[in-house]
Formats: C-alpha cells, structure tokens, sequence
C-alpha cells in the first residue's frame, strides 16, 4: 500500500504541473470559471489586463494565486509570450531535458540573450525565481545599463552581492520597485502578480533619448592644442561639416588664427549626439618670455658666415656674403668655389665670396685663428642648448604658420616649416630655439621677422641635419652638430656654424651686422 500511494502522489504532481502549464500558455475562456481571487489585490488591474491579452490565465479552480512563487521556467514563459520571442538555439543546461514541458521556453530565452544559467552548467528552471534574478533578466530584455548607483538607496543594498547593477537598472527605469520599508527585497522569492507588474512595466518601457553632457575637452590658446579627444567624440571647425575623431587628421588642423572648434560626442544607438563644447582659439601670437635672455657668444666664430669642420661645397654660382673657413680640414675641402690663394697665404678668395676664405692649411696665424673659432663655436652649441626653456615641445615642433615672440624654445623633435613663420619682437629681443633632432624647411617658404627683429639674435641650435628647402628664405644663426644644407636658389640671413659640413646649391648667405 505504502508504494502504490507514493505512486498515486506522483501521478497528482504531475497533473498539478501540467494544468499550470495550460494556465501560462492558455487563456480561461469566457466560459470559464471567473478569476476569484484578485479582487481588491494591488495588481487586480494589470492581472485582468495580461489575462484579456492571452499572456496568462487562471487556474481551472478559477483562481490566479497571485501571491504564490513563480518559477524560472514559468517567468520565461511569460517574458517570451509578452514579447512576442519565438526564435530558439541549442542548449546544453544539464538540467533541462529535451522532453522537458520548459525546454522550448527555456532555449527561446537563451535565444533572445536574457539567460546564461549558473556556473555549473545548470539552468535551474524548477526552482522559484528570486526578485534579483527577475531584475536581471529584464535588465537584458530591456537591454538597460546597469545602474549600481541607483540601487545604493535600498535598505538592503548591502546584500545585493551581485545584482546591484541590475537592480539598480529596474529602478532607474521605473519597472520594478522596493517596499515600503525602503528595501528591495533582492533574495525574496517574486510573487506571480509581481511578476505580471514587473514585466509589464518592461514590456510598456520605452528607453528615452539621453542627451550626454558636453565632453571635458580643453584647447589651449597659446600652443593651438586641444586636450581630451577620444575616438567617440567628432568636430566641427568653423563652418566645416562634423568629422569623426581620428588623432592623425585632427593633429594635422591648423588652429592658429581665430578659429571656433565645436566638439562632441558622436551620436549612439538611440542616444543621440551630446552637446557640444565650444574651444575657441585667436590669432595666436607667442607673449613674449624673453625678458632677461642675452645672445649666444659667437666668439670668434662670429668673424664667419660659414665655418665648417669637414668642409664647405658650393654648386655654382652661389653668392655668400662674409668669411668663410673650414678647420681642421684642408683648403681642399672648400669645393665649388674656384678658389684663388692670396700672395699672403693667410687666406683665399672667390668671386662667389663677397669676404675671404680660410683653411686651417693656409699660413699662420690662420690655422689657430680656425682652432680657436671652431672651438667656439662648439661652446656657443653648448651655450645655447643649455639656457632654461621658456616653451616646451611646443606644437609638438611644427610651427609651420606660426607667430613666434622672443624666448627659449625646446623641443626633442624635428622642427618642420611647413608655411611661413613669423618671429616678431623688438631689435634687441633673443630668440634661442632648442632642437633635439633637426631642421626641416619646405620649398618656397619664408622665416619673415617682424617688429625690428635681427637675424643676429636668432640662434638655432640643432643636434640633426639642417635642411632648407628650394627657394626657402632662413633667418638667423645656425649652430648646427650636423650638416647644414641649403637647397637651390635658397638663402639666408644669417650664419652657418657646422661642426661637420655646409652644401650650398646656387644659394645666397648673407652674414647679419
């Protein structure tokens, strides 16, 4: 007897089952027994409401339960009826059955990207579904961002070990909500009625367009520099179109002169473009630091237009006006020049030179003159690229285009001339440049000094290879660890102080007074 009831128990739980089954997936007909117990319930309307729609039913008893446990698979079943999901995938949860009544409900879920199942492998259809799990599985279908932050005024908000974000989401979102006491109620176990609210509420959510807040960009005025893109954000300078951020092509603008730049971020799933921060950039004229700046000491390397160490070679005809001198190499090293040995022997001569040639060969007193020119200039090297910056990697070394007043320039890069460049003071002003590699001057552009600058006071002291461009137009004294080389038809106003060699190419050097 004791066997044959506890078959008979078994065949009743299976019954139970199946008519709950029938209730989630079929609706009582108008000839069914009427819902007799939600009247005066909280959820009455919205229980009525999911009823009329075929979403759920009764029990054949005529009641609903609606403070009665639901289980995961029976909150899967409601989600995927409410929201109309049909499609599935292959699952592979240890405990879920291919004949299983839930397999379907449970592979649609999967499908439709709102479960994962435990760790284990399991999916746990059969167990009673807590109000946190109920939180993040409508945070997925609703696909809303986790919000730990709103969560963090429950009560109970330090048992929310590993749903804070989700319920958080549900209550910035307004679908699901705490109890009167002020606590979420995370690990309670969710009510059939709550559950009907709760999805309802998730299938009536309409996600709203959120304006972001302009992004935390800053430009600088004086080095024409803007701080803080990221790929997401885009740009409008002017009255130009919005271009998405890309470092290469942004860092190519030229935001010297009076520009407006909008930025913003770009526009996003349903979010739309932030507001935009406003960096407005001026005619961009270096303030002058250069108070208190005394020139580099050419010594006697300051009786030359060219001094070389290693030689100077001219493509005919190139005009230079002032000394020039190698040492410690030979006379020899001065090709292009035709040279003409004075009866003295101190010096030589060329119709290309407007001054004389010396060569640390020729006849004493000419050889130490050179030593001791040579040797300052390499202090006057060190001279200038050891005074204190004023400006540091500014423009990240190109200035092509750029206002300069007078000071201490540094950089550990090439510096480019790309366009023209101004450097503008006063007759006495300084202007030291610090160049950790070299100098590169494009075709056809000019240094142009403005305000009464001298080219005299202008000192570019370069460890790399100086090269101006053809018909390019250079100011000022270059002290170069390098070779210095000026394109064809070029010129300068200025000195060229190498301590390796000078290459003219129908160039003109004009030394400063």
């Amino acid at each position: 007897m004791k066997g044959g009831f506890s078959k008979f128990k078994r065949k009743i739980a299976i019954v139970t089952v199946l008519c709950l089954i029938v209730t989630l997936s079929m609706p009582i007909g108008s000839n069914a027994v009427a819902i007799s117990d939600i009247s005066g319930h909280w959820a009455k309307a919205t229980i009525q409401s999911w009823i009329d729609k075929g979403f759920i039913a009764g029990y054949t008893d005529g009641s609903f339960k609606p403070d009665n446990a639901i289980s995961r698979a029976e909150f899967m079943t409601l989600a995927n009826k409410a929201f109309g999901y049909t499609k599935t995938m292959p699952i592979t949860f240890s405990d879920v059955k291919a004949d299983a009544w839930y397999a379907k409900a449970v592979a649609i879920a999967k499908a439709a990207g709102y479960i994962n199942g435990y760790p284990d492998g399991s999916m746990k259809p059969d167990n009673p579904i807590s109000r946190e799990e109920a939180a993040s599985m409508i945070m997925k279908i609703d696909k809303l961002d986790a919000d730990a932050n709103a969560a963090s005024d429950f009560t109970d908000a330090a048992s929310l070990l590993w749903s804070k974000g989700a319920v958080g989401a549900v209550k910035a979102a307004h679908i699901m909500n705490g109890y009167p006491d002020g606590s979420f109620g995370a690990q309670k176990l969710i009510k059939r009625g709550e559950a009907v609210v709760s999805l309802d509420s998730a299938l009536k959510y309409v996600k709203v367009p959120v304006t972001p807040s302009a992004p935390l960009v800053t430009g600088n005025d004086t080095t024409n520099t803007v701080v803080g893109m990221t790929t997401a954000m885009e740009y409008q300078l002017d009255s130009g179109s919005w271009t998405t951020y890309m470092a290469s092509k942004f860092n190519a603008l030229d935001l010297s002169g009076n520009h407006t730049l909008l930025v913003r971020y770009a526009a996003k799933d349903s979010n739309p473009a932030s507001l935009a921060k406003t960096l407005t950039f001026t005619t961009n004229v270096i303030v002058s630091s250069g108070g208190g700046i005394t020139a580099v000491n050419l010594g006697m390397a300051g009786n030359y237009s060219i001094l070389a160490k290693t030689g100077i070679s001219s493509v005919p005809n190139s005009v230079v006006t002032g000394n020039i001198g190698v040492s410690p190499v030979a006379a020899t090293f001065i090709t292009g020049f035709s040279l003409t040995m004075d009866a003295t022997n101190l010096f030589s001569t060329s119709t290309q030179v407007t001054g004389k040639a010396y060569a640390a060969d020729y006849t004493p007193p000419t050889p130490s003159n050179l030593t001791t020119a040579v040797s300052n200039m390499e202090a006057a090297y060190t001279d200038a690229a050891g005074r204190a910056a004023n400006y540091t990697e500014l423009y990240t070394g190109d200035i092509s285009g750029k206002t300069l007043a007078a000071g201490v320039y540094k950089w550990g890069t090439e510096v480019l001339i790309n366009t023209d460049v101004t450097l503008h003071g006063s007759a006495n002003d300084i202007f030291i440049f610090q160049i950790g590699k070299g100098i590169t001057q494009a075709n056809g552009t000019k240094i142009i000094l403005t305000g009464g600058v001298q080219a005299k006071n202008i000192f570019w002291q370069s460890a790399e290879t100086v090269a101006i461009g053809t018909n390019a137009h250079f100011e000022g004294v270059i002290l170069g660890m390098k070779n210095i080389t000026l394109g064809t038809n070029s010129s300068m106003n200025g000195r060229l102080l190498a301590q390796t060699a000078v290459t003219l190419d129908q160039s003109t050097v004009t030394a400063p007074h």
